[in-house]
């Protein structure tokens, strides 16, 4: 805001309303403004400015959910999140971030395609080697997309749906996850990328009372939902996400 021109402003307070609704319950539908606020500021510009708000909406999230966390999921891919973090620290600038977002794109449909053959044949993965091996392979994804291209919060829900969990305990847990996910990249940001600076806080402390409005709403919405209905609509949202990773 300090910084910005009123179109972008207009366009980061979009996203903060978004966020809001995102870590509510109302999942990936901030994959609809995470593109428009990449094009109207830059890749390292945006991220400076989306990451304070995305932890602040976090700390709604963590507050509101955390006795629906599932804690065995959060300890036993820990470690694999902190790598795909680094990996993406690492690799930055020397890799195509639209490359990366078609791969990304791709897995995630193929995993939201068996979550919804699962549901139609009534198999859900039960395996548990796999499920771990799958848990690795999902956090170190949602690490690494989270770093490059903001969009790792439909990479970790492809994995929970394929678990078939209920409503409360899918938003708890992707939610702590990616708030260790934004804390860990938090410092790195500061940093290394040093693309988190006084103006960019500030900035988006002024943007928490549309923080705060996206999250009252989305959970007055998040309530409506039974566990199937949530699962259809997160499903779909998801599915167009991943879709639009490929644009």
């Amino acid at each position: 805001m300090l910084e910005l021109t009123l179109t972008q402003t207009i366009i980061l307070a979009l996203y903060s309303f978004s966020m809001g609704l995102e870590r509510s319950g109302i999942r990936s539908v901030n994959m609809i403004t995470v593109p428009t606020v990449f094009a109207s500021l830059g890749p390292m510009a945006a991220l400076g400015y989306t990451q304070p708000i995305v932890v602040i909406s976090n700390c709604f999230s963590v507050a509101r959910y955390w006795r629906d966390t599932d804690w065995h999921i959060i300890r036993s891919t820990f470690i694999a999140m902190v790598a795909g973090i680094g990996a993406g620290f690492a690799i930055g600038s020397n890799i195509s971030t639209h490359a990366f977002k078609i791969t990304v794109g791709c897995i995630l449909i193929t995993c939201l395609c068996f979550a919804i053959y699962s549901d139609l044949q009534k198999r859900h993965l039960k395996n548990k080697r796999v499920i771990i091996v799958l848990g690795w392979l999902f956090a170190a994804l949602t690490g690494l997309s989270s770093t490059l291209g903001a969009s790792g919060g439909p990479v970790i829900l492809a994995y929970l749906l394929m678990l078939n969990m209920p409503k409360d305990k899918l938003i708890g847990t992707s939610a702590f996850f990616c708030f260790l996910v934004d804390i860990v990249k938090l410092p790195l940001y500061i940093f290394l990328w040093h693309n988190i600076t006084t103006v960019t806080f500030v900035t988006s402390l002024l943007m928490s009372p549309l923080i705060v409005l996206g999250f009252v709403l989305g959970l007055f919405l998040v309530k409506k939902f039974t566990n199937q209905s949530y699962r259809v609509f997160i499903l779909a949202i998801s599915f167009v996400s991943a879709i639009r990773l490929f644009f």
